[in-house]
């Protein structure tokens, strides 16, 4: 099976070719790279030969000249990697051939020697990650050598189930999904400020069965030409049925074949699921696409991915961190979604500052070139870990998917539903506005956005809904008294296809949210086990103060996380609420709760049932309850003799935080007392 064994930048290798059937091309085989970076002897190396509109495969070779010492080419995925051993300044002709024509590329190769900067040769030593099964235990430890230290580690896209130790790199759990993913593996140095990322792919295969991927890499096209590409899967037990989501606009996936086809109409580069089912199992993988703007251009993101960022460090580094673009002329950036502290230069294209807070952000680049009037796009993920590192699959999306569903079909057949609970800052003069923000919901391709004074408000509940003949036929509802927001679309055209992961995301003003769900046959969301990533959201909370330590506190939340893992009388468990990030509350409840687990026979995931048996003996911040149940995904803890007399008179936004295990669920919540001293969720 394919592995990619190189330190690469983010996804260097999800861009160049597809494994599986080809045919014609609308476009001519040609080079998107025009020249490759200079690179230092103190830093690790890593660029790509980018092509488009391959009839086939695309085998990359050096025919002329010798790459600088210490670099390497991949020639299945014509990446450029290693660690250079010395100085240099070379020209190098390479050829790409995809099984009919071959193509050459002169470009010159220059190495500065260590004093040019760089990151003290900083690498990770792994080449691979081993694989893995839907419920078998698995580990495996990413390793950094060279550089200062200490170094903290993070990584995204782990399959579900599985987490990383950021201090010791250890990679632990039990898969609960299926698929090839393409991790992005961060370090970051903290003795010298330096961060450096690879991507290395996990497969992880279903429970009793091999099906997997032999699609690694997609075909990159351009629009206003033909595109032509196709996914494979092997090992399925029955016919396989194919479902893309995130793929360019004129572009659309044959589930029953695989075939990826149409006429791109926007230029960007674009993150792809990619799902196959085979009637019991659905795998997914994450893959890379570049569109250009045209069959000449070659105006693209020079981006693979990020490094993630951790709270409170600077988010910077020799040389910089960029979310650019290559062969433009006089170019300008911008950039929506982006972390409170995070700035982004928009001639530069150059990210830095200090994240405030930890999270996963949902973030859009824009890249204009005024000479061509060209416009790129980018979506992607900007990670705020920790101070201890970690991976995103540990990190709380405060948005609860209660319900949805989708239907695809002819254009004009389709439907999508959706209810959603959600946690924000709903503090006078803080919460959303509809007469001056956006809203925004995604889910897959499908994207509904309002701009500011379309959303009515009658009586603090804020609604909008499309004329009367209008296709699609949109409905929002939002009603921040309860946290809720209802979209319903009909006579709609849904171009992603299922059983298969859709990433869901929300943009309320300028908080965001993001969310990977699972689908299955039918369009049906199930509540929690199609839950890709964690989400935690504060649903109701109750608290009285009389000022003194008597007081009562209850919360209703709810919980859903793909890696969840307890032991009982082991697994810590803990409590804390914040205001302004002072605790009013810090309880640790451990020894307090049992927890029995079950094991699904047909997926082999683990559920788990927790409650609190044994009485709290205290005389202060005495738990009283504490439940959660993993397949519902609610939680309920009440606490009295605790002290709430830190919260502000009439409303106070909160931090709700639990801890189970070496996992850390955060949210906040806006509480109202229209009453002194009675605090609810309930927005009067």
């Amino acid at each position: 099976m394919h592995k990619f064994s190189h330190l690469v930048i983010a996804a260097l290798a999800l861009s160049i070719c597809s494994h599986g059937a080809w045919g014609a091309q609308g476009g001519t085989f040609r080079y998107l790279t025009e020249d490759l970076p200079e690179g230092s002897s103190n830093a690790v190396y890593a660029a790509t030969l980018l092509t488009a509109n391959a009839g086939g495969p695309v085998t990359f070779a050096v025919s002329a000249g010798t790459l600088p010492a210490g670099l390497t080419l991949n020639p299945d995925t014509g990446f450029i990697t290693g660690l250079p051993t010395s100085a240099a300044n070379e020209n190098v002709t390479f050829s790409a051939f995809d099984g009919t024509t071959t193509i050459f590329l002169v470009s010159n190769i220059k190495i500065s020697a260590s004093g040019g900067g760089g990151n003290s040769a900083v690498h990770f030593t792994n080449t691979s990650l081993p694989d893995g099964q839907v419920g078998e235990v698995y580990t495996a430890t990413l390793t950094v050598a060279d550089g200062v230290g200490p170094f903290i580690l993070g990584a995204a896209d782990l399959p579900p189930g599985l987490s990383l130790n950021g201090l010791t790199g250890e990679i632990t759990g039990t898969p609960a999904a299926a698929g090839t993913f393409n991790v992005l593996c961060s370090a970051t140095d903290v003795g010298e400020d330096n961060k450096i990322f690879t991507v290395l792919a996990l497969t992880v295969l279903p429970f009793e069965s091999s099906f997997q991927f032999v699609t690694f890499i997609l075909d990159n096209g351009e629009v206003g030409s033909e595109y032509l590409d196709t996914v494979s899967a092997t090992g399925g037990q029955a016919e396989v049925i194919y479902a893309a989501s995130g793929l360019p606009a004129g572009l659309s996936i044959v589930p029953e074949t695989g075939v990826i086809s149409g006429t791109p109409t926007v230029a960007g580069t674009f993150l792809v699921v990619l799902g196959a089912s085979d009637g019991t199992d659905t795998i997914t993988t994450n893959l890379i696409m570049w569109i250009t703007a045209s069959s000449t251009s070659t105006f693209t993101w020079d981006y693979f991915g990020l490094p993630v960022a951790i709270v409170g460090i600077d988010y910077d580094r020799q040389p910089p961190i960029l979310v650019a673009t290559k062969n433009g002329t006089s170019v300008t950036y911008s950039a929506t979604g982006l972390p409170e502290g995070i700035t982004y230069d928009n001639t530069s294209g150059e990210l830095s500052g200090i994240a405030t807070e930890i999270g996963v952000y949902p973030v859009i680049f824009t890249a204009v070139d005024a000479d061509t009037s060209e416009v790129l796009t980018l979506s992607c993920d900007f990670v705020v870990l920790p101070e201890t590192g970690g991976d995103v699959n540990g990190l709380a999306t405060n948005l609860w998917v209660k319900a949805q569903s989708i239907k695809s079909g002819d254009p004009g057949t389709g439907s999508w539903k959706a209810q959603y609970i959600y946690n924000a800052d709903r503090r006078t003069g803080k919460a959303f506005d509809p007469a001056t923000d956006d809203f925004i919901v995604s889910l897959g391709s499908r994207t509904i956005s309002l701009d500011p004074g379309q959303l009515i408000d009658s009586n603090g509940k804020f609604s909008f809904k499309s004329a009367s003949g209008v296709v699609p036929a949109e409905s929002i509802q939002i009603l921040p008294q309860t946290q809720s927001i209802k979209v319903t679309s009909s006579k709609d055209t849904l171009t992603d296809t299922v059983p298969s992961v859709l990433r869901n995301t929300l943009t309320l003003g300028p908080k965001g949210y993001k969310l990977d769900e699972f689908f299955e046959e039918g369009g049906k969301f199930v509540v929690t086990s199609g839950y890709r990533k964690t989400a935690f959201v504060v649903y109701s909370a109750k608290g009285l103060s009389k000022g003194s330590s008597t007081d009562t506190l209850t919360l209703t939340m709810l919980l859903a996380d793909p890696a969840f893992d307890y032991e009982s009388g082991v697994s810590l468990l803990r409590f804390r609420l914040l205001s302004a990030g002072t605790p009013l509350i810090d309880k640790t409840f451990t020894t307090f709760v049992t927890g029995t687990e079950s094991i699904d026979a047909k997926t082999g995931i683990t559920a788990f049932k927790l409650k609190n048996t044994v009485k709290d003996l205290g005389t202060t911040d005495i738990l009283s309850k504490f439940s959660y149940e993993t397949k519902k995904g609610k939680m309920t803890l009440s606490m009295k003799n605790v002290d709430l007399s830190g919260l502000p008179l009439s409303e106070a936004h909160v931090g709700v935080e639990i801890s189970i295990g070496q996992k850390v669920y955060f949210t906040s919540v806006t509480l109202f007392a229209p009453k002194p001293g009675s605090y609810s969720t309930k927005m009067p």
